[in-house]
């Protein structure tokens, strides 16, 4: 079985979307895990609207990280998946992912590509071809809603960090996916990447979210790569990607993006430099 475990809160169309693309799976041995953290019974008709799917309705506070561990506490799977609540699946995906798993028993994860609804890769620059998942791999391709696990794999890694991701009660809010994917290669799994099979995805990147999240989300990158000790040219390579992304936007006149991408190297050095510390005062304060 597959346990898909859905956080979502705010989104009712999207979530229909996702459920109705899981109608349509030829491969029916699967769970839907619903984590719930809106206020309201709003998912209630959603989820009537699909009786021949298994579905688990939990509830939880706000979060990411906590609601998708409320779900893994719940999911009865030997495969589980963090699908978005506004992601969808193509209709073959899961006999495909089960298919593969069985094909490679020496494979704990399975990392496959987003793509919007016209079939273009969206969100990081994905590698170009299909690959064993490695460390600096995982950075352009570990996103919660393209993952899958064995169930094995996510009992040795435990649980999501609260503290990082959307929701976070910090103000590191990314970079909780990155942590989760990256911990069964350091517990000596093998991961791959296999961008022939596909979820989709909106777009990611519109300029009212870059606004909204640029400063946030480099917090949150930056401090996983420090406490998963990438290379410190690795991170010295992020902050030249944004200086030199500032650089260039200023050549152009462009105010707007010179700011947020000024805003990405402030968050990329305070969440390296600091993260841990701050890390270290929000445990101390539980």
């Amino acid at each position: 079985m597959v346990s898909l475990v859905v956080a979502t809160v705010g989104r009712v169309c999207e979530l229909e979307r996702l459920l109705s693309s899981l109608d349509a799976q030829t491969h029916r041995d699967f769970e839907v895990i619903i984590v719930d953290q809106n206020a309201d019974d709003c998912l209630v008709p959603v989820i009537q609207q699909h009786p021949g799917l298994t579905i688990v309705h939990l509830r939880a506070e706000r979060g990411g990280s906590h609601a998708r561990n409320v779900g893994l506490g719940a999911a009865r799977g030997d495969l589980i998946a963090f699908p978005d609540d506004d992601c969808w699946y193509p209709s073959g995906l899961l006999a495909s992912v089960f298919s593969w798993f069985e094909s490679h028993p020496e494979f704990g994860g399975l990392i496959v590509c987003l793509r919007d609804a016209e079939g273009r890769p969206v969100g990081p620059k994905w590698p170009t071809k299909a690959c064993v998942c490695t460390q600096k791999s995982l950075w352009k391709s570990a996103l919660t809603p393209n993952g899958f696990l064995r169930r094995q794999v996510t009992d040795a890694i435990g649980l999501f960090d609260v503290n990082i991701g959307v929701g976070a009660k910090s103000r590191y809010q990314a970079g909780e996916d990155l942590d989760y994917f990256l911990r069964p290669l350091e517990h000596g799994y093998q991961m791959w990447f296999e961008p022939a099979l596909t979820v989709h995805h909106p777009v990611y990147h519109s300029v009212e979210r870059l606004r909204r999240t640029t400063y946030s989300y480099a917090l949150g990158g930056a401090y996983v790569v420090r406490m998963h000790r990438y290379p410190i040219t690795f991170f010295a390579w992020l902050v030249c990607l944004s200086l030199g992304g500032a650089a260039l936007s200023l050549c152009k006149a462009d105010l707007e993006n010179t700011k947020m991408y000024l805003a990405r190297v402030a968050g990329q050095l305070r969440g390296y430099l600091w993260g841990p510390r701050d890390m270290a005062r929000l445990h101390s304060l539980k």
